[in-house]
């Protein structure tokens, strides 16, 4: 019965491993490319690989799949999401405006651009898959919206904006 095990591996590890099946994190020990993970037992590779993408595919591939299903996808979580704030219905609370192209989600006490600095998608997301609350949100058309943020700096102006359904 052989019992040799293979050679030291001489490349760099990971600082800490995490295990897909239990979830236990460790930092590898032994100097080998594979380790078992100390809570179950599965066998988990601990090799440092760094990913050097081969940018002439990744741009074919990109410019024949055309963004299509990604643009359908933020489409369709947008969607969901104007209803969920506007709790099914779809139009401005001040002017009713009812075309789904001009309306934003609004804070209603402020505050959005800190919240939505550079996380836009996970925004909507968290709202589709309901871990954010729609309370403090409201459904405005873009002409509402910028009027509403300039009630909060400079408070109530003399302006109004009317909808026709034309």
């Amino acid at each position: 019965m052989n019992t040799r095990r293979k050679p030291k591996y001489k490349g760099s590890f990971k600082d800490a491993v995490r295990c897909r099946k239990c979830g236990w994190c460790w930092k590898p020990c032994t100097g080998y490319a594979h380790e078992p993970c100390p809570h179950c037992g599965l066998s988990k590779d601990v090799r440092l690989r760094v990913f050097v993408p081969n940018l002439k595919h990744l741009n074919a591939w990109r410019k024949q799949r055309h963004g299509s299903r990604k643009v359908n996808w933020t489409r369709a979580y947008r969607q969901s999401a104007i209803l969920l704030v506007g709790r099914g219905v779809v139009k401005c609370v001040r002017c009713g405006c009812d075309r789904p192209e001009l309306l934003e989600i609004n804070h209603k006490n402020g505050g959005g651009a800190k919240e939505l600095t550079g996380r836009s998608q996970q925004f909507i997301r968290d709202i589709v898959t309901l871990r954010r609350s729609t309370d403090d949100l409201e459904l405005l058309c873009k002409p509402c919206n910028a009027i509403h943020a300039l009630e909060l700096v400079h408070g109530k102006l003399p302006m109004r904006v009317v909808w026709s359904r034309s």
